[in-house]
């Protein structure tokens, strides 16, 4: 079992919190700050993923696979070609 922890917010999200809940968006202010913690763990994890994305991408630039445009209105036609399955 998890357990309790104690810690201070402030009077600005203690405000909010109670606000969270008075308003009936969540039943407890327990429930509301697992709320965020789960979306922080999500924006993070989007982060990671992101990043590794860019190295991955940054990796294939290095070994010279990727495409070099001579203007962005060569990449937006690129771009909108695939969308037509060419």
């Amino acid at each position: 079992m998890a357990r309790a922890k104690t810690f201070s917010l402030g009077d600005t999200y203690d405000g909010i919190l109670a606000d969270l809940v008075k308003k009936g968006r969540f039943g407890t202010e327990t429930e509301a700050v697992r709320a965020g913690i789960r979306m922080l763990a999500d924006y993070e994890m989007r982060v990671q993923s992101l990043r590794h994305a860019i190295s991955a991408a940054d990796a294939e630039i290095e070994a010279g696979l990727g495409k070099q445009y001579a203007s962005g209105a060569d990449l937006l036609a690129d771009l909108m070609s695939e969308g037509d399955g060419h």
